[in-house]
């Protein structure tokens, strides 16, 4: 088993409210963001990012088979990261 991070779509868009307002290289369109069903959105690549924030791949899409079909990057505070949930996922 291994731990995944991820955002809700409620989290998603808070995050990304704060991004938008501390002008954070990375953030979404925030319209786009409401379309979004009410899901888990795990997060795929986390780096530290010029050493005061971390820089998330989130997977926005997959198919029926579970195959990733699109992401997005967000920039968010290392305490945001730190504080997101996790999942367990079985090993393949």
């Amino acid at each position: 088993m291994r731990k995944v991070k991820y955002f809700t779509k409620d989290t998603l868009i808070l995050a990304n409210k704060v991004a938008v307002a501390t002008k954070r290289n990375r953030s979404l369109y925030g319209d786009k963001l409401e379309t979004l069903p009410d899901l888990k959105f795990p997060v795929g690549f986390v780096m530290p990012h010029n050493d005061c924030e971390m820089r998330v791949q989130i997977t926005i899409g997959s198919d029926a088979s579970g195959r990733h079909i699109g992401s997005v990057w967000l920039d968010i505070p290392f305490e945001t990261y730190n504080a997101l949930p996790e999942a367990e996922l079985a090993d393949e």
